[in-house]
């Protein structure tokens, strides 16, 4: 029979004290009991981050009640803040409670950071790129989230293959450099854009308004030609869905865009479904809600015909003129909504324009802000409208174009507000820029060879609009001086002056030409697009230095003369931007006369015809054409000065010649200017950096030179190709233009590359 244990007083009271101290541990352990408090919190090995910092992160306070997981919970917190690689916590004993103690162990701060290897991306692009900063704390995740976001605009720019690779390198004990490491590769282009199911457009329709293009050889050298855009895919397909409402096909079904890589990484290519559809008419034209205007009013100037394809566009169209004809009368904010109603049995599209009359509307006040410098009346004087008068959109969108046409400001704003059922103020608002300028300089063109210019322009003196210019130039063939004073709005009125006085020398090989006059001239706005100028001049002339093989006309006038006289001109303008248009015309005429009478030696008249057309094309691309036409005769018996002929051929008149080459020149191609002129000039006019102000322009001009009586038929004219870049510079439109003389003749060259600052025409 086995023994049985025997437990004795003495051994339960031990067994009990032992499990007494086994419930206690816990609370050893963390030196405190469960009704243990904080009594105080101390912050240690912080270096940059403000011990008040840390404890205001704290959800635990003096006097809390201290348990394992509130311990927890504020080391969550406190490597939540981002700022620690470790973070601590102990007690310490203390009279009533415990001491809560909080290590800390702080990130790293980054001194600089440094991109190495990127050429095509400059710095301050991946600057603005990165997520983290510099004399920021070193943050892995930041660091890995900010070469992603490099790859990927290496990626926007066509770089697939980029690689980024982030160093952190020690420059002191807690103070490092990140260097980002970028492999950049080669660029990726698009070799072809495929449409699957498109056969009621044609490829070139397509990819003419697309941005993804594919890449052709010397086009994507000037611009982003073959450059994949992902944003603007989604863009891509509604620019494909226009092209093909505009032929009818209402029901078009363009997919989502494919786009794959090939084998070896160089190329893209895009593949795009299309579903077209059957191609619909017009059907019939209604309004609905017209009160203000009768039917017969709204359909007067419709350009939609029933029975003709449909197209958006003339919707479109048809939505803003009528827009319009209600703003003109005070209706500024009438909508027109157009509803389309298919009928797939006669396959024609009823248009019903639904149109919201709205209220009349009068502008009760116009409030000007942003004009620091610029007087309130410099801005009213431009506007189109005034208080009390019915709103008128039309003019509301004039008064933006004559102000943007100030060059004073960066931004224009004409917003009308409702102040009440029946009222608007109008809110215009601008932000000024610098107008004056001041520059010192050199430069080289084709008819100046190298030159020095000094150049001191005021575009809005005082704050009143008045212009000043003073200009000086010293160059290897000319020297120049010009002060020109304008006020624009004599007395705030429809009226300005003008006063010029010049003098220049001017080398042209077989002899120098010395000039020196002054003009006043008085404009006035005869009505919003059409003004009128009157100019009465005199100027010196010295023709000298005359060698044997100067030109006849030259040898003929030689010595001194003067003009005195009068030049008029008449002009409609309604270009949107006179600095750099999209869309206008533009029609002027001149008359000049001197005459003896006048107290001149010469005696003559010159008349010209100008005209040019911009037409606003796709994206952001334009197409300008301009056409001259000129006659000059002396009268008396006397032969036209040479400086009043005509010198066709540079960077003003026919690029690909050399100055005047395009028109009569002498057996060693010295120019002798001509009687009359004809030149047309071509412009495609894209794009290259719209931030930069930097355009490429694709030009064919056409033209020539030509004595009176000389018959001209079309084949006669020179023709010449090539390209330029315009950048509106702080020194005024600079140009670099390199044209090829289409049919040249044994003495000139076949192109010629030409530099000049000065007015873009």
């Amino acid at each position: 029979m086995s023994a049985r244990p025997v437990v004795r007083s003495r051994d339960v009271v031990v067994l009990m004290a032992l499990m007494m101290m086994m419930g206690a541990l816990p609370g050893l352990l963390y030196g405190q009991d469960s009704q243990s408090r904080v009594t105080a919190i101390e912050i240690r090995g912080n270096k940059r981050i403000d011990a008040s910092t840390i404890e205001a992160r704290l959800t635990l306070k003096v006097e809390d009640p201290y348990t394992p997981e509130s311990i927890r919970n504020q080391i969550r917190l406190i490597y939540g803040m981002g700022f620690f690689e470790d973070v601590q916590m102990y007690t310490e004993p203390a009279p009533g409670g415990v001491a809560l103690v909080v290590v800390v162990r702080e990130k790293s701060l980054i001194a600089e950071i440094v991109f190495d290897g990127n050429e095509e991306l400059s710095d301050d692009k991946l600057q603005e790129t990165v997520t983290i900063r510099s004399q920021s704390f070193l943050d892995q995740p930041l660091v890995k989230e900010s070469a992603e976001k490099i790859e990927r605009a290496y990626q926007e720019a066509g770089y697939y293959n980029a690689e980024v690779i982030p160093i952190v390198q020690t420059l002191e004990a807690d103070r490092k450099r990140l260097t980002f490491y970028i492999k950049e590769g080669k660029q990726t282009k698009i070799q072809t854009v495929t449409f699957v199911g498109a056969a009621a457009a044609t490829k070139k329709e397509l990819l003419k308004v697309m941005a993804n293009r594919e890449h052709v050889f010397i086009l994507s050298w000037f611009t982003d030609a073959g450059i994949l855009n992902r944003e603007e895919l989604p863009n891509d397909v509604e620019r494909i869905r226009e092209v093909y409402m505009n032929k009818g096909y209402l029901n078009v079904q363009v997919g989502q865009p494919s786009v794959e890589l090939t084998a070896d990484t160089k190329w893209l290519h895009i593949t795009l479904h299309v579903r077209e559809g059957e191609p619909f008419n017009f059907g019939k034209i209604a309004f609905q809600g017209n009160v203000v205007f009768e039917d017969a009013e709204l359909r007067r100037d419709i350009k939609i015909v029933e029975g003709e394809v449909f197209q958006r566009v003339l919707v479109r169209e048809e939505v803003t003129r009528v827009t319009d004809l209600y703003g003109q009368r005070g209706y500024s904010f009438a909508e027109v909504k157009p509803a389309i109603q298919t009928d797939p049995g006669t396959k024609t599209a009823m248009v019903t324009l639904q149109i919201e009359e709205g209220k009349l509307m009068r502008i009760r006040r116009i409030h000007i802000t942003g004009n620091d410098k610029t007087r309130d009346n410099v801005i009213r004087r431009e506007l189109r409208v005034e208080e009390q008068q019915v709103v008128d959109t039309v003019a509301l969108k004039r008064s933006f174009q004559r102000l943007n046409n100030l060059n004073f400001f960066e931004t224009v704003e004409v917003l009308p507000t409702q102040v009440a059922p029946d009222k608007v103020d109008l809110e215009v608002k601008v932000k000024e820029k610098p107008t004056g300028s001041f520059s010192i300089g050199g430069g080289f063109s084709t008819l100046d060879q190298f030159v020095l210019i000094a150049n001191v322009t005021e575009g809005n003196l005082f704050g009143r609009g008045y212009l000043v210019r003073v200009r000086g130039q010293l160059g290897q063939r000319r020297t120049l001086g010009l002060v020109t004073f304008r006020e624009p709005h004599f007395r705030d009125s429809a009226t300005s002056l003008q006063f010029d006085a010049f003098s220049s020398e001017t080398d042209f090989s077989t002899y120098r030409e010395s000039r020196t006059g002054g003009t006043v001239s008085v404009g006035q706005d005869l009505s919003e697009f059409v003004s009128g100028s009157l100019s009465l001049f005199g100027e010196a002339l010295n023709i000298k230095d005359v060698s044997f093989d100067a030109p006849e006309i030259v040898r003929s006038q030689r010595g001194k003369q003067s003009s005195t006289g009068f030049r008029t001109s008449l002009s409609r303008d309604t270009r949107d931007f006179f600095l750099d248009p999209r869309t206008g015309w533009r029609h002027a005429v001149g008359f000049d006369f001197a005459s003896k009478v006048f107290g001149g030696s010469n005696f003559f008249y010159k008349v010209r015809l100008d005209s040019m057309k911009y037409t606003p094309l796709f994206l952001d691309t334009r197409h300008m054409i301009r056409a001259r036409y000129g006659i000059v005769e002396g009268l008396g018996g006397q032969a036209a000065p040479v400086p009043e002929r005509f010198f066709v051929g540079g960077i003003n008149t026919m690029r690909g010649f050399k100055f005047g080459r395009a028109g009569p020149v002498t057996v060693t191609n010295t120019p002798e200017g001509a009687d009359r002129q004809i030149i047309i000039n071509n412009d495609f006019i894209f794009p290259i950096s719209s931030e930069a102000k930097l355009n490429g322009v694709v030009f064919f001009d056409y033209g020539i030179g030509y004595a009176k009586g000389q018959g001209i038929n079309l084949l006669d004219l020179r023709r010449s190709v090539g390209l330029e870049a315009r950048w509106f510079s702080p020194l005024g439109p600079l140009r670099l233009a390199y044209g090829v003389n289409l049919d040249r003749t044994p003495q000139e060259k076949k192109g010629v590359f030409e530099f000049s600052v000065g007015s873009v025409f």
